[in-house]
């Protein structure tokens, strides 16, 4: 029973280490059925804590995420009441072979405009607090690994939103 438990470990920090190239082809391909590049396209990352409602970023994959998003040429921001900046640097990112210095953002306040300018939203951390029916309804595209959007969803909702 030791030796299966080891092999599960192993087998879930696997496939944990795999999700952000995943959550990456989610958004690549939901652009791409809007006609848009990841190149040029403004998202917006909702959550960079690695759990709700706290401020922890070690180990989140929301790093690994927008510093891939940065190297395919997209404009990151994110937004997260806990973690009010954020810095990319050896620790959190950039990833091997990135051509970008170390860099520092700052969350920004999620507002209509904000929501409604971005071409893909993604929800990475699903903190309380957020109004996920706000995001639902302005962003274009959805990119939901929580899949917080679950119950709200009608047809013409569900056409924007990608789930794993």
């Amino acid at each position: 029973m030791h030796g299966f438990e080891a092999k599960f470990i192993g087998l879930a920090e696997e496939v944990n280490s795999r999700m952000p190239q995943h959550v990456i082809n989610l958004i690549t391909e939901g652009l791409n059925r809007h006609r848009k590049a990841v190149n040029g396209s403004r998202v917006l990352v909702l959550g960079v804590a690695y759990k709700r409602d706290i401020d922890d970023v070690r180990e989140s994959p929301a790093l690994s995420i927008i510093d891939k998003l940065m190297d395919l040429g997209a404009s990151v921001s994110y937004h997260d009441p806990h973690v009010p900046t954020l810095r990319l640097d050896d620790d959190h990112g950039p990833s091997p072979g990135s051509t970008r210095a170390d860099s520092t953002m700052s969350s920004i306040d999620l507002t209509d405009e904000a929501i409604g300018q971005s071409d893909c939203v993604v929800v990475v951390t699903d903190h309380e607090g957020v109004d996920y029916a706000q995001v639902l309804r302005l962003a274009k595209l959805v990119v939901d690994t929580r899949n917080i959007t679950s119950g709200m969803l009608t047809p013409e909702l569900a056409a924007k939103v990608v789930r794993l």
